[in-house]
């Protein structure tokens, strides 16, 4: 009944697997007050990685109640081994009113997502470029505060220094999303697509960037040089797209 009800065709077989029975339990204990599930993020993109990569999904619910809370709360210990991440529940009237409040997030979801059951709520939400350009900024400048605080914070420790640049990496990829939103762009899924997309669009060198991706997958700690040389790399594009989305100005129909 409920493995006909789940849409999992397009997710990889690893990815299948692990969020399989989570879903199964959600739905055999609560599916009459669920209008849709989604997984989101990179668990449905080529760059989902076992070791780092967590499950991401949102729950669209009828009404919110405490009950279904509790009950998810204890799947918790057994999905959680597994790197399901606690899902994101919300109803459809807390999406329509948050939709300017959180525009990154929203888009994230809407351009990166396999419906996997119910209805498609998300194919129809509005986001509004003014909201976007708002975040993007706001984002971009708190990073670049964190990266400096954390750089001077690491005292020329190579592994601080290597871990807060890596693990602030996925961070960047929905601010990078909101970007090319703004340029009307489409949004690719894979992060080396992104990087290209917006290189063509700012016209800005992303390739520290692909030396971080590169840094995440083959989980080194390169020499204090080579991190001096990301972190002036990181600095130097940060303030360019700082400038550029600074500058952008949307253009009233």
């Amino acid at each position: 009944m409920h493995m006909e009800a789940l849409k999992l065709n397009h997710l990889s077989e690893q990815t299948k697997k692990i969020v399989e029975p989570f879903l199964i339990d959600i739905l055999t204990h609560s599916k009459e007050d669920i209008i849709s599930i989604y997984i989101i993020g990179s668990a449905v993109t080529k760059d989902f990685h076992p070791k780092y990569s967590d499950i991401n999904t949102v729950i669209v619910v009828k009404t919110t109640k405490v009950p279904f809370f509790d009950f998810i709360a204890t799947l918790g210990k057994r999905y959680g081994k597994k790197r399901i991440h606690a899902p994101l529940v919300m109803t459809r009237d807390y999406i329509n009113k948050s939709l300017e409040v959180f525009p990154l997030e929203f888009l994230e979801m809407k351009s990166i997502h396999q419906l996997v059951f119910g209805e498609d709520i998300l194919k129809d939400i509005k986001i509004e470029k003014a909201d976007i350009r708002l975040q993007c900024e706001r984002e971009l400048k708190g990073k670049l505060q964190h990266l400096c605080q954390g750089y001077i914070k690491a005292m020329g420790n190579k592994t601080t220094l290597t871990d807060l640049f890596v693990g602030s990496l996925s961070g960047y990829f929905p601010v990078f999303h909101g970007i090319l939103f703004l340029y009307d762009q489409q949004i690719p899924r894979e992060k080396g697509d992104v990087l290209y997309a917006v290189e063509e669009c700012l016209d800005v060198d992303m390739d520290v960037y692909r030396k971080l991706i590169e840094i995440r997958a083959k989980d080194v700690y390169p020499s204090i040089e080579i991190l001096k040389g990301i972190f002036e790399n990181l600095y130097r594009v940060l303030d360019s797209v700082i400038k550029k989305v600074d500058e952008f100005e949307i253009k009233l129909v």
